[in-house]
């Protein structure tokens, strides 16, 4: 099977990254080629397609002439390649992916690993109802994808997934801890994501710096970079007990996330993230807030803590209670990592899509 992939290159994030590995687990069994719009950062950003037919075509800023030369131009490279399928993701991408199959009786299919923050929510909807298939990427999307006038006939859910095969720990935590100068003893609290409204980092810090160091003896670590960087350090307002990394990947990524004792995704809304099933893989307890995708993968008692978004103090209450109990964070770990493994794991997700794709 001819299978066209587009998608939108100009950054790399967790739908970037599983949009790849989903085109290179295709590639396996089928030809495919995948078109990468507005930049290729995507692809140079330790996401490589793979040796899969890859075109690009780039442009900088709003759509203006350049732009509109160069969506132009995909669009008619599309029409022009085989392709039995065509499988996109982001709102660029399903544009692209629509004019590029009009008439040309391809089957249209788009890979939905979010539901809020659509920038083009009204255009995206119109454009979404003329595809032959929607793939959520878990409930949550699902509903917002009903509520937002989908036909339920026409909608899959797959979960999200992350490639669990590349998260081996490399060093010990107290080898971790030295390498990132963190304290030898104590709880160490850590969240990995950008700084960015989505994300909620000021939560996290508020509620942490409502804890005495007297009570807990912990470190809070914040792993990315982004917009909201100084502001998040005005947060923490100098806080020995708070540490930033800034953006960190391969060995150290997994070898820090194995060395946290906790881990938080304060989120304000989330599709399903990378770093919270990452998380929950290496049997980390988890606190999270019951937010969209988030509720997919922790149940609240069951294999982790949710708490309502954008409140500190609910927050601040959840870490002070895995803190003191122990074996209650030990066992919501292991119960998460049993349920990372079940529900999460690339190779079966990818072959749910790809079953979905050559079915008719």
């Amino acid at each position: 099977m001819d299978i066209l992939m587009i998608m939108n290159g100009l950054g790399i994030g967790g739908a970037e990254l599983q949009f790849l590995e989903l085109a290179r687990c295709l590639a396996r069994r089928h030809r495919v080629r995948l078109i990468c719009l507005q930049g290729d950062a995507a692809l140079g950003h330790g996401a490589q397609s793979g040796g899969i037919d890859t075109l690009r075509f780039c442009y900088r800023g709003r759509v203006r002439v350049r732009a509109a030369g160069q969506l132009a131009a995909a669009v008619r490279t599309a029409r022009r390649l085989p392709a039995d399928v065509v499988l996109t993701t982001s709102f660029i991408g399903n544009a692209v992916g629509l004019a590029a199959a009009a008439g040309t009786g391809r089957r249209l299919v788009s890979l939905q690993t979010v539901s809020a923050c659509k920038r083009y929510r009204r255009a995206d909807r119109a454009i979404l109802r003329r595809f032959d298939l929607l793939i959520a990427g878990c409930e949550d999307i699902r509903q917002f994808l009903l509520s937002h006038g989908q036909d339920p006939q026409r909608l899959r859910t797959v979960n999200n997934w992350v490639d669990f095969s590349a998260r081996r720990q490399t060093a010990s935590a107290a080898a971790t801890r030295a390498r990132f100068g963190l304290p030898e003893t104590g709880a160490l609290v850590g969240c990995i994501g950008r700084m960015h409204v989505q994300k909620g980092q000021e939560f996290l810090i508020r509620a942490f710096r409502s804890l005495s160091a007297a009570e807990t003896g912990a470190t809070l670590v914040l792993v990315g970079d982004g917009p909201r960087m100084d502001e998040m350090r005005q947060e923490a307002a100098g806080d020995p007990r708070i540490v930033f990394t800034g953006t960190i990947g391969g060995d150290d990524y997994t070898n820090l996330l194995a060395a946290f004792d906790i881990y938080v995704q304060p989120s304000r809304f989330e599709g399903l993230p990378r770093t919270l099933l990452d998380a929950m893989y290496l049997g980390r307890p988890v606190i999270a807030t019951g937010v969209n995708g988030n509720r997919d993968a922790i149940r609240d008692g069951g294999n982790g803590l949710l708490v309502p978004p954008c409140e500190p103090a609910a927050l601040a209450a959840a870490l002070g209670r895995m803190l003191d109990d122990r074996a209650l964070a030990a066992r919501l770990g292991a119960r998460a990592a049993e349920d990372a493994r079940s529900g999460f794991e690339m190779e079966t997700q990818t072959a749910r899509i790809e079953e979905i794709l050559c079915a008719r």
